[in-house]
């Protein structure tokens, strides 16, 4: 157990100073110790990589990315939110640091694949809790955390299909409904906001589809909302919504909910779902 401890405080250590690291801000000695930890632990020499990848995908972007209208007077608006008035030196910080986080998330989430700060999921979470019904935050927070803001590791994380073998019949079910051109780039189980998932991740460069499985809890019904709903050919209601980029396409049987969640057209995404439902509910019956 000493070790464990250890070799954990070693790479939190290493991480905190990370950033600092790849901006070439510590000293000498301090990165001489980053690069003997390196040395040792693939994991974090792997996260030093990844990060440099982003801020380099970043630094490149950010030359060719044009300020959508409009983004100054959002800007302005949530200025005009605070109502005490503030010395002239904190409100130019304010005014800054309001301005990057404005345009920093707003080329992130154009990315579509850079990873993201704790504030920042919070935020994206935050506004995306205000403009969704309760019982779509389910499927959307697990889909923006584990496939949105994950995406830059999800293929150097080994094989693709990672179900165990109980749940290894999702695996080419999904996939054959799945538009082409959308390859696999994850299939697992994980867990977000305290509750398991299955969670199958489809994408390219332009377009990202999660198709997500998880347990209903106490009260849970999508009949109780106030959804629009569609009936599929088999006689399903599949309830959809548009919440920001998201489509949201979703289905439930006695204990489960599922979402096929994606930034395709409508259509295509209600397709997805809509072709899965009869071998979905049979497959979940299993379950």
């Amino acid at each position: 157990m000493t070790v464990t401890k250890l070799g954990e405080q070693a790479c939190q250590k290493a991480l905190a100073r990370l950033d600092s690291y790849i901006d070439n801000e510590l000293l000498t000695e301090s990165n001489m110790e980053l690069l003997d930890h390196f040395r040792r632990c693939p994991s974090c020499m792997r996260e030093a990589e990844i990060r440099r990848a982003v801020r380099a995908r970043l630094q490149t972007a950010v030359r060719d990315v044009t300020i959508p209208a409009g983004l100054e007077g959002r800007i302005r608006d949530r200025l005009r939110q605070s109502r005490e008035p503030q010395p002239r030196t904190p409100y130019l910080m304010s005014l800054a640091a309001t301005l990057a986080i404005c345009i920093g998330s707003w080329i992130a989430y154009q990315l579509g694949t850079l990873r993201l700060t704790t504030a920042a999921q919070e935020s994206e979470f935050a506004a995306i809790s205000r403009q969704s019904a309760s019982i779509l935050r389910v499927g959307l927070g697990d889909h923006l955390h584990c496939a949105v803001l994950r995406r830059p590791a999800l293929r150097s994380q080994g094989p693709a299909n990672k179900l165990p073998e109980n749940l290894r019949e999702f695996m080419p079910l999904v996939q054959s409904k799945v538009p082409a051109g959308l390859p696999l780039i994850l299939a697992h189980e994980c867990r977000f906001g305290g509750r398991n998932f299955i969670h199958l991740t489809f994408g390219n460069d332009q377009n990202l589809l999660s198709l997500i499985v998880a347990r209903k809890q106490n009260g849970e019904s999508l009949r109780t909302s106030t959804l629009p709903a569609k009936l599929s050919q088999a006689g399903i209601p599949i309830y959809t919504a548009a919440v920001q980029q998201f489509q949201v396409a979703a289905l439930e049987d006695a204990n489960f909910l599922v979402f096929t969640i994606s930034d395709l057209p409508q259509r295509n995404n209600l397709d997805v779902l809509t072709d899965l439902a009869p071998s979905l509910q049979t497959l979940l019956i299993r379950l």
